[in-house]
């Protein structure tokens, strides 16, 4: 089995006030100095769905703009 960790992530979840305000630490905290789009998600799932993916197993694919990297 094989899983994707997406990192701080342009979504609906992120529209509240209180979410908000936390958005300009995390993009501080992210190399890439952005939050992630759906986008950046998409490639990997569709990859991993596909036959391009078979011999992968046990994989957590981070995508968190290297937040992971400090």
């Amino acid at each position: 089995m094989n899983s994707i960790s997406p990192g701080y992530t342009k979504t609906s979840l992120i529209k509240s006030p209180e979410v908000r305000e936390l958005i300009p630490t995390w993009v501080e905290w992210i190399p890439l100095k952005r939050l992630g789009e759906v986008s950046d998600i998409q490639g990997a799932a569709v990859f991993l769905a596909s036959e391009a993916s078979d011999y992968i197993t046990g994989h957590d694919l981070v995508i968190d703009g290297g937040y992971t990297v400090w």
